[in-house]
């Protein structure tokens, strides 16, 4: 083989070799390219995650609408790129901005550098400051401000982002006068890495009216007995109760309760007036509407309760019972219910008395939180 024909050769095979090499790199380069579009769009979707909750919470704030200005956005993550802060507070002033309250831009809330140059005849300094940093933090400067735009809250944002849970957006809303919170709330954009939320207790107290029920009396000269029909004496429930949430929305709830009746007894034709005081417990479910928002472990406006409970006379055997209960929920810690009690062969004994319940039974009462 002559030497032109392996120089030929040579520069073919070169050829081809850089090209596939070219053609390596460009793959690589164009899945890299596709990697860093897939995760952008997949951070910008958990970021749309953060404000669907936020809006949820936006009109139910316990907060009079006023004009609102953002004073502070604190990043507590280094790695976080500024697309994604402009992002996030974009999000932010276009949610306030649909909201009843009225946004607020205010300049020297916004963080910016302005650079100085400091010489002497032995020295060269270049400084860089920030001067929204006393605007935000010192408080004669901060009121100087709200007093300049008319300002009734504000807002401070905190945003963190970790590889498991995703962004991590804490949002308190604060009064402008008193620079006192008001209101704060935490956003993850992966509610689901944090499991159920932890087991909370509430106490319901209420009457119930039992309607139609059968006395018994035994007269104490050990005559026979006397038998009232259709009387309808009035029961005081206290109950302490364990919830447990099965989902971090808090729609599907278990737990169990403990309480005591006392059953008050009035019977004017026999001069009779008694109270029976009967300790129960008992297994709950607990199933939840209409929630207040779309975050983590957040309230319904309406719960409903189906339970089963054991009372327990103390003179004489138990009794089964269930029970249907329909909760509405103005604040998180109160509540109204009214309930619908099943007794099907209840009766409550007392010293000198059976009380024989009828087979349904109507209360009312309250929830609280404490």
């Amino acid at each position: 083989m002559s030497r032109v024909m392996k120089f030929l050769y040579f520069i073919l095979f070169s050829t081809l070799l850089v090209s596939s090499s070219i053609a390596q790199v460009e793959d690589r380069r164009t899945r890299e390219e596709q990697q860093r579009i897939s995760e952008r769009e997949r951070r910008i979707k958990q970021i749309k995650a953060v404000f669907n909750q936020f809006n949820q919470d936006l009109p139910f704030l316990p907060v009079e609408s006023g004009r609102v200005g953002i004073r502070s956005i604190e990043l507590k993550n280094d790695k976080l790129q500024s697309w994604e802060v402009s992002l996030i507070r974009s999000f932010l002033e276009e949610s306030i901005s649909k909201s009843n309250f009225d946004y607020v831009e205010i300049p020297e809330f916004e963080k910016r550098l302005i650079s100085s140059i400091r010489s002497t005849d032995t020295s060269f300094r270049l400084i860089n400051r920030d001067p929204s940093i006393e605007y935000r933090y010192n408080f004669d400067s901060i009121q100087s401000v709200v007093r300049k735009y008319r300002i009734n809250q504000y807002i401070s944002v905190r945003i963190d982002y970790d590889d498991f849970f995703g962004y991590i957006v804490g949002v308190s809303l604060y009064n402008a006068n008193t620079i006192s919170a008001l209101w704060s709330r935490t956003y993850i954009s992966n509610e689901k890495g944090l499991g159920s939320p932890s087991p909370t207790t509430r106490t319901d107290l209420g009457v119930t009216f039992l309607n139609n029920s059968k006395l018994t009396y035994r007269t104490s000269g050990g005559g026979d007995s006397v038998i009232v029909d259709g009387i309808s004496p009035i029961a005081g429930d206290l109950e302490y109760a364990w919830q447990q949430s099965s989902s971090s929305k808090n729609t599907l709830m278990l737990g169990f309760h403990g309480g005591v009746r006392y059953v008050y007894i009035t019977e004017p034709t026999l001069a009779l007036t008694q109270t029976i005081v009967t300790p129960r417990v008992g297994l709950d479910t607990y199933l939840g509407f209409l929630p207040k928002g779309t975050g983590y472990n957040s309230t319904n406006w309406i719960n409903v309760r189906l339970a089963g409970d054991i009372n327990i006379n103390l003179r004489d055997g138990v009794f089964i019972n269930s029970s249907t209960s329909v909760y509405a929920f103005p604040t998180d810690n109160f509540g109204i219910l009214a309930r619908l009690e099943f007794n099907p062969r209840s009766t409550y004994i007392g010293s000198e008395t059976r009380l024989q319940l009828n087979t349904l039974n109507f209360g009312i009462g309250v929830n609280v939180k404490f």
